[in-house]
């Protein structure tokens, strides 16, 4: 365990959880659990609940949740090392990383490891299939030295192999170049297009890589000593001074985003890294631009954790609008085909967060009946409450009640109370009505009902979707964690949210091994059961046309014999 960890560990077993949070928030003891009113939006019953035996905190409310670091620095609008010297001097806790110092050979090591990459792609043999690539994408070689461009090999252990011999083994995992399961060690980033990430001193601190072909198609450094993934923002180097100029940055998704967006002229552009928006990148922010418009493709600008980041940015003094983008383009596609100009003009376009939200309403819901209200309605509460400015508020209540068709007083009274829906969450013996099968194996994983070896008997994190997988991966990086607040620090803000969210519900499991078994049979085996059928039905017709009567009696008889397995898996499901 690094130093760093060690720290975080020292202080989380020190500090009494209730008692800082506390200090915020009216606490009453409920079970094993406490519950209080969430400071994070308007909260007229208590739906934060706060866990010191798992380290969590979670608001069924607003959806807010993370460990006893993330509420501090929410509260308190502090970054990860401050809150973390805090309560280290609260607890009496000597920090043993004492001085910035000590990061200089990880630094080293970086640099070193940029230059391998970038080495990698422009002089090796084997980078010619990156070189091709990037030269098709209309990226020269003066934009590989610009933006320091690399290119990892494919196999298991080249570099491992290079920086083994020099460097401890320890070490090049925590910096996030080497991955660490069970027994053996690889390199994390493999027969990818690499994309260094710096951060505003020039010093690269992680990396990004980009897969030819297969899942996932954008790999990320994990956080390390020298990489707070929620405290960075791609390219924020090169576009600094554009944006101190003229005040506005273009926030859009992926590297490859900006590297296009900028090399078409368009120089005030950063990029997410595809994670959701945190309050640290807000205030990073914040201090070159007066205004960002956020320009997402289409489906990931109308997500939650979007909506989510735009609140964040707005709250945090900027204005915020967005540029939508033609269904199916991203920046890339977009600059790519319609150059600078197209781009331009869509960000000309740009209309308000506020504005952009209640439209996407009326395109994703059938405001003429009242289930389409009702569902319109139950969204925008989490969107209003999490809004702090009173005149923005007062703007967005005309403006639903006007899409709505509903009184403007009775829907400020109904946006301000509890969301409905928090209430359906009960302390119950059943299975997680309601939850999809990843649900149900995370939560049993993190509440340590059942452990990640019995759910390998089945799975892999590849099994789980984009939403559920990071939390998969570090279960079966870190094997079986001491506590799930050890697992929140591996994670983004929108997946550690997520994490407490299941930690902490208030859904009982009657059998838990049951529980997961079901959930594993509808993950695994039913998704197997079907491409099995999916080909007996293509070797059937084969056989049909082939007047082959023997063999499609075979094929027909294991047609049968699936069927009957998938009603017998749905039926213990």
């Amino acid at each position: 365990m690094s130093k760093d960890r060690l720290d975080v560990q020292m202080v989380k077993e020190r500090v009494d959880m209730v008692g800082v949070i506390s200090r915020y928030v009216s606490l009453a003891k409920t079970g094993t659990s406490y519950k209080g009113r969430c400071p994070f939006h308007s909260d007229d019953t208590p739906s934060l609940v706060v866990n010191a035996q798992k380290g969590l905190w979670h608001c069924f409310g607003c959806g807010e949740g993370g460990d006893l670091f993330s509420f501090l620095m929410k509260i308190e609008r502090i970054s990860f090392p401050e809150a973390l010297e805090r309560l280290a001097a609260e607890a009496g806790v000597s920090l043993r990383r004492r001085d910035d110092g000590a990061k200089e050979p990880l630094r080293e090591i970086i640099a070193e490891a940029a230059a391998y990459f970038a080495d990698n792609l422009t002089n090796d043999p084997a980078g010619e299939k990156a070189r091709k690539y990037l030269l098709e994408r209309g990226y020269k070689q003066e934009v590989w030295k610009q933006f320091c461009l690399g290119y990892a090999f494919p196999g298991w252990d080249r570099l491992k192999k290079k920086f083994g011999k020099r460097y401890k083994v320890e070490t090049l995992v925590n910096l996030g170049l080497l991955v660490k399961r069970e027994d053996r060690c690889y390199d994390r980033f493999r027969d990818r297009v690499i994309f260094p990430i710096h951060d505003l001193s020039g010093r690269p601190i992680a990396f990004g890589g980009r897969a030819f072909e297969g899942e996932p198609k954008y790999l990320n450094s994990s956080q390390n000593p020298l990489f707070d993934k929620g405290g960075q923002l791609y390219g924020l180097l090169w576009a600094r001074k554009e944006i101190s100029s003229c005040r506005t940055a273009i926030l859009v998704e992926g590297y490859t985003d900006v590297i296009s967006v900028s090399i078409a002229g368009i120089e005030n552009v950063v990029g997410s890294m595809g994670t959701a928006l945190t309050q640290r990148q807000a205030d990073l922010l914040a201090r070159f631009a007066d205004e960002v418009v956020i320009a997402y493709d289409r489906d990931a600008a109308g997500g939650a954790a979007s909506l989510r980041g735009m609140r964040i940015l707005r709250n945090s003094g900027l204005n915020v609008r967005v540029a939508e983008l033609p269904i199916g383009e991203d920046p890339d596609s977009l600059v790519s085909r319609e150059g600078a100009e197209g781009m331009l003009a869509v960000i000309g376009e740009s209309t308000p967060f506020h504005h952009f939200f209640v439209r996407s309403l009326e395109l994703r819901y059938d405001l003429s009946t009242v289930a389409g209200k009702e569902g319109a309605l139950e969204e925008s509460r989490a969107f209003y409450q999490g809004i702090v400015s009173l005149p923005l508020r007062q703007e967005i209540t005309k403006l639903l009640a006007e899409g709505l068709q509903l009184p403007v007083d009775e829907l400020r009274q109904d946006l301000s109370r509890k969301r409905p829906h928090t209430r359906i969450v009960r302390e119950t013996s059943e299975k997680g009505r309601g939850w999809n099968e990843e649900e149900v194996i995370l939560c049993l994983l993190l509440r340590g009902e059942v452990s990640w070896s019995q759910v390998a008997e089945l799975a892999t994190p590849d099994d789980f979707s984009p939403d559920h997988k990071p939390i998969a991966e570090v279960f079966a990086n870190a094997g079986e964690p001491s506590d799930p607040s050890n697992l929140i620090e591996e994670l983004d803000e929108e997946q550690a949210r997520k994490a407490s969210y299941l930690a902490l519900a208030p859904i009982l499991f009657s059998d838990a091994k049951k529980a997961l078994q079901d959930a594993l049979s509808r993950l695994v085996r039913l998704p197997n059961i079907e491409k099995q059928l999916s080909k007996l039905r293509q070797e059937i017709k084969q056989a049909e046309e082939s007047a082959d009567h023997s063999k499609m009696d075979l094929l027909q008889q294991a047609y049968s014999d699936l069927v009957a397995e998938r009603r017998g898996t749905c039926g213990k499901s």
